[in-house]
């Protein structure tokens, strides 16, 4: 009879999953889903994915592969493979398997992983009036002002090195971490104090210029009251890795709230508008509007009761100006300089910014006049000239100002023959903006000694300007201010032409003008326009990208093309624009990605770390700070860095990381009140456990090739628990066991077997059996 197509779903179900096809398929399934997560990224990249190689292997496809598997390698293997010492390899590889699955469980589903840097050390200030010392972090160029019962006093850390050597007492010879301290008294003058990590009877105080102050004052010290010291600088927690999270403060608070961000993009770009951001005009971008919002810190947000969303995510941008016209007189150019082999420079000038108007190190200057007739005045030579006159006499003549002739207030006078006049040539102040703020003036300081008298005329290229400045025997300034400026004295004539720089645009209403200057002249003087191209030398053009007169600029982020981009870089050029509600009103503001959440600027030691919060307005006036940068979580123990030590080939660290041997870290944990004894050691490859986190090396503070002495102030630390390691580990042990068992043993047993029926079969040949030769037959083909 026909079977029933019915029939227990339970044992229908067990069918399913004791079919050994139905758990190849998850089998190929879970292989091809774990080679699109790490071998083609760009599939869990995508916009409707957006996902981490974390994320994608914790999403529950991934989970119900796996899963799936697992149950039916289970059912296959209690059905279809019965529990005999030949079978002892295959229960043991798939109970292996499953110990493997479960330990993976556990670590994925628990792992926290981040990092930290750990600052090797801070300076303790301890003066007469305060409670407790001041600290301030060992790196150099970080700043501190510490007020005290006498005043204010400022600290500077101006420089450090690894390996200063002791030459005194019976240490000499070993090496320390020195610090030296630029410290600025309420009175007085400045001074060095020299600390030496673990040799506090080695601190010494130098007198700039003239060196260690017990040569000059007979004692140590300068200021003895004053208690500069080294301590540990103890990191307490660390940042997580793929994690976003904004950071809010009050205005003048050091301490940061942390508000985790749910939901925030990571490699898609998300605007709501292109007019958002700068864009290649060919690039791709489509529109895609996010709004996430960010849940308040739990105490203390001083923006608990703003909106706060997310409404913009840029993947790699940079910050960049961008002008249009508006109202004010305000002249902005854009250039591109274009060099023979095809390579470009841009460049932004402003023509009444007294430091924004010229460029290539003063080659190119873009100046403004407020009429086109008034091009003519323009200078028209690269040296600079003063004309000189006589009245009633025939001595005229022209002097080129050089480093010759401008002999500065100090130098000799030039007599000027046939009369009773000298001069010397102060100096000269080109390009200085009018309070008209459409105008500018260049003037000469020229020193005239008449008969009579002896003067500083102030010589402008704009003659109604030209003022002398009389002193008194007690004034001898050329302050313009300081005296009562007269009108020039007519015996002795002096006119002003400057310099004009090698490349001269003029912009006037209506249009721009054009002059290459030279020694003896302008070698191009025309009009140019927007967009065209000027043949400057042979080899070097310029193009004038764009011209506002009435110039309004908007900073923006611009997206850089993907061929651009950092391929290490991550999300070091993140940014998000971020929309901040205090119920008067939204502000708006693109913040930048920073990789820790630090305190100050001072801790941006030589531009490693960035530092860039914004400033959003409060209701009654306050502000407050935000910084876009990875959730933090509190390390079980404080960390602090007692060591560093940079192991090298022969000849020493010289700039190239193939000098390196190897770098170790020394680090001490804060449990019970105090730091532990026993330094544990960290390297490279070569990590530590404590209180249930690893640590191991993920960067350090390399030395710059020309300055030997710099360097190794902080270590950055890998730090991340390793949860159901040893589950995993014991299901690894136990799989390879069984494949040496099924691979090795079990071929031998069968072997044996094999041979044994063979010797029955034998025998019963020569004792005509042929019962127990079927009989060891069927066990072979059963083995």
């Amino acid at each position: 009879m026909r079977r029933s197509r019915g029939g227990n779903p339970i044992k229908r179900l067990l069918d399913l999953f004791s079919n050994v096809w139905f758990g190849i398929f998850w089998a190929f399934l879970m292989f091809v889903y774990c080679s699109i997560g790490s071998a083609v990224p760009w599939v869990r990249q995508l916009p409707w994915l957006d996902m981490t190689e974390f994320q994608w292997f914790h999403w529950w496809p991934f989970n119900v592969i796996v899963l799936t598997f697992t149950v039916c390698m289970v059912i296959i293997t209690v059905r279809r493979i019965p529990l005999r010492p030949v079978n002892l390899g295959v229960w043991t590889i798939h109970t292996g398997i499953v110990m493997l699955t479960i330990g993976s469980y556990i670590y994925f589903g628990t792992k926290v992983e981040g990092d930290a840097p750990v600052f090797r050390r801070q300076v303790r200030a301890m003066l007469p009036g305060l409670t407790e010392p001041a600290s301030f972090v060992a790196l150099p160029g970080c700043t501190a002002a510490v007020t005290a019962r006498d005043g204010t006093w400022q600290f500077k850390v101006q420089s450090t090195n690894a390996s200063w050597p002791i030459l005194s007492d019976e240490h000499e010879g070993e090496t320390a971490h020195a610090v030296n301290v630029m410290v600025q008294p309420p009175k007085g003058d400045p001074f060095i104090r020299q600390l030496l990590d673990g040799y506090p009877q080695y601190t010494e105080d130098i007198i700039p210029g003239k060196g260690r102050a017990i040569k000059s004052i007979g004692r140590k010290l300068i200021a003895e009251d004053l208690e500069l010291s080294l301590g540990y600088a103890p990191t307490t927690d660390f940042s997580v890795m793929e994690t976003w999270a904004l950071y809010v403060r009050r205005a003048g608070e050091l301490e940061w709230k942390q508000r985790p961000i749910h939901g925030l993009p990571r490699y898609t770009d998300h605007i709501s508008s292109r007019e958002q951001v700068i864009s290649d005009p060919h690039m791709d971008l489509p529109l895609r509007p996010i709004d996430v919002e960010v849940p308040p810190a739990k105490d203390g947000d001083p923006l608990e009761n703003a909106s706060v969303h997310v409404t913009g995510y840029l993947r790699y941008a940079q910050e960049q100006r961008v002008w249009h016209e508006g109202t004010q007189l305000f002249p902005v150019i854009e250039l591109t300089s274009i060099g023979d082999d095809g390579q470009t420079q841009q460049h932004e000038l402003m023509a009444l910014d007294q430091t924004g108007r010229t460029a290539a190190n003063g080659a190119i200057e873009f100046v403004w006049v407020p009429s086109e007739d008034r091009l003519a005045s323009l200078p028209r030579s690269s040296v600079a000239t003063l004309q000189l006159d006589v009245p009633g006499t025939d001595k005229k003549q022209t002097i080129q100002l050089t480093d010759k002739t401008v002999v500065g207030g100090d130098g000799p006078y030039t007599p000027i023959e046939g009369t009773d006049f000298s001069y010397r040539i102060r100096g000269v102040q080109d390009r200085l903006t009018l309070p008209d703020g459409q105008r500018s003036v260049s003037v000469a300081l020229v020193d005239i000694k008449t008969p009579d008298d002896e003067f500083t005329r102030w010589v402008a290229d704009l003659p109604d300007m030209t003022r002398d400045i009389h002193h008194t025997d007690n004034d001898n300034t050329t302050d313009p201010h300081a005296a009562q400026p007269q009108a020039p004295d007519e015996r002795i004539h002096f006119s002003y032409t400057p310099a004009g720089a090698p490349i001269m645009i003029a912009a006037y209403p209506g249009g721009l003008h054009f002059l290459l200057n030279g020694p003896k002249g302008a070698a191009i003087d025309r009009s140019v326009s927007v967009g065209e191209k000027v043949d400057v030398v042979p080899g070097l053009a310029l193009r004038i990208d764009g011209y506002w007169q009435n110039g309004v600029g908007e900073i923006k982020p611009r997206i850089v093309p993907p061929e651009q981009r950092r391929r290490d870089a991550h999300e070091t050029f993140a940014m998000i624009r971020l929309e901040v509600n205090t119920g008067q009103g939204t502000q708006t503001k693109w913040l930048h990605f920073n990789r820790y959440a630090l305190p100050s600027s001072q801790y941006t030691y030589r531009q490693r770390f960035s530092y860039q919060p914004e400033a959003f307005d409060l209701p009654g006036g306050q502000k407050v700070e935000v910084l876009f940068s990875r959730e933090r979580r509190p390390l079980p123990n404080a960390v602090a860095l007692n060591e560093f030590k940079l192991d090298t080939h022969f000849g020493g660290y010289t700039g190239q990381v193939s000098t390196i041997r190897n770098y170790e870290s020394d680090l001490r944990f804060f449990k019970d009140g105090k730091w532990t004894s026993e330094p544990r050691t960290i390297a490279v490859n070569h990590p530590t456990e404590y209180a249930g986190f690893w640590y191991f090396q993920s960067m350090w503070d390399k030395p710059l090739p020309n300055d030997p002495s710099g360097g190794m102030n902080y270590t950055g630390l890998g730090i991340g628990n390793r949860n159901g390691v040893h589950i995993q580990l014991l299901g690894c042990c136990l799989a390879v066991l069984g494949m040496f068992f099924a691979f090795y043993v079990k071929p031998m047993i069968k072997r044996r077997r094999a041979e044994a029926a063979q010797a029955r079969a034998r025998r019963g040949r020569d004792t005509e059996e042929p019962a127990g030769v079927s009989s060891a037959l069927e066990e072979t083909v059963e083995v």
